[in-house]
């Protein structure tokens, strides 16, 4: 259990990093920031908050991990591509369908929004991936996907280590900490989080 507890602890301090986000045009409010909102809502209730006190979600025990059927997860996934002074960090829908009488799970982060290289806040087209084979916890969950905006092109390409959450069984995140992107063709360190709920509630 100690390596999940310490998993849960980097994805926590991973998934806190980076998280501005710009007003929209004139004197409307972006509605990004509402997006923000809720991903931050979520990753309170999954992963906590453990400088204010709050407890996230325990790790599942291996007997409460479903043998059978299916479970949907809904919740956000956010990037952070090392460029130098400025990092880019992107944010995004995320979705995964987790089978477990074929003990596979399919989904993708999308509808993207993040930083450029200047630090203003943009959209960006395309959608990553994500694939594994589920049998225990440690799930090898495969990204892979491009993310372009302006003349930002983002390859992506990895493995994250996944845990399950909450005893039953309701919540999944994963993060590979020690990512390799490629920002236009040059490869640039990175981490990918993923932090999901069960949709819809048990």
């Amino acid at each position: 259990m100690t390596r999940h507890a310490t998993a849960l602890g980097l994805f926590f301090c991973l998934s806190a990093c980076g998280g501005g986000g710009g007003g929209g045009g004139g004197s409307g409010i972006d509605p990004r920031l509402a997006r923000l909102d809720l991903y931050e809502a979520q990753k309170l209730r999954v992963l906590g908050d453990p400088g204010a006190g709050v407890m996230g979600m325990p790790v599942t025990a291996d007997a409460n991990i479903p043998t059978g059927g299916a479970m949907s997860f809904a919740g956000y996934g956010t990037i952070r591509v090392e460029t130098g002074a400025m990092p880019l960090v992107l944010f995004g829908d995320a979705g995964v369908q987790v089978d477990f009488d074929t003990s596979t799970a399919t989904g993708a982060i999308e509808n993207t929004f993040g930083t450029n290289a200047s630090g203003d806040v943009i959209d960006y087209t395309g959608a990553v991936t994500l694939q594994a084979a589920v049998t225990t916890q440690d799930i090898p969950l495969t990204y892979d996907g491009t993310l372009s905006a302006g003349d930002t092109t983002l390859d992506l390409s990895g493995t994250m280590t996944g845990v399950f959450l909450g005893n039953p069984t309701t919540a999944l995140t994963a993060a590979d900490l020690e990512a390799g992107i490629l920002q236009n063709g040059t490869l640039r360190t990175a981490t990918v989080v993923v932090t999901f709920e069960q949709t819809p509630p048990p």
